[in-house]
This record gives structure tokens, C-alpha cells and sequence, in this order.
């Protein structure tokens, strides 16, 4: 899905809000998931759980733009989107 997609793009906007990223590389589903699952973590963990969250999602969204395994493929079987 992301052939021509920029790695670094997809990175920057996940910094600036998680998720982004993944919608910009046509993980839309995901992107949103992931973003709920960001401010989930954030506001059991006081709001610390974003910085990991950010980062996490950062490092997904760069292995999809260079098409290789990433750490959020297992939300593929739940979500349905390739």
C-alpha cells in the first residue's frame, strides 16, 4: 500500500499525532486504532504512556512505508485491513 510513500513523512506525522502516519500511508483503520490506543495508555499512565505510545507508533508506521514486518501487524487479524 505504501510503495511511494515516505518513510520520514510517515514518521514526523506520527510524532506530531499518533496514528497520522499510518493514515498517510493508507492504514486508515489502524491509524485510528492505534491513535485510541495512544490516548488509552496516556491517560492510565498520567499522560507518559504518549511518549511510548508516539514512539511506537513512529517505528509501525516506517517498517509499513519500507514494506517489512512491523510491531502492530497482529491488529490485522482484528481490524481486517492488509
Amino acid at each position: 500500500m505504501s510503495e511511494s510513500k515516505s518513510p520520514t513523512i510517515a514518521v514526523i506525522l506520527n510524532l506530531l499525532i499518533a496514528g497520522l502516519g499510518h493514515i498517510y500511508l493508507g492504514y486508515t483503520k489502524r491509524g485510528i486504532v492505534l491513535f485510541l490506543l495512544t490516548v488509552l495508555i496516556a491517560a492510565i499512565s498520567s499522560g507518559l504512556g504518549w511518549i511510548v505510545g508516539v514512539i511506537l507508533c513512529s517505528y509501525d508506521a516506517w517498517q509499513l512505508a519500507k514494506n517489512r514486518p512491523a510491531p502492530f501487524d497482529f491488529l490485522e487479524k482484528y481490524i481486517g485491513e492488509l
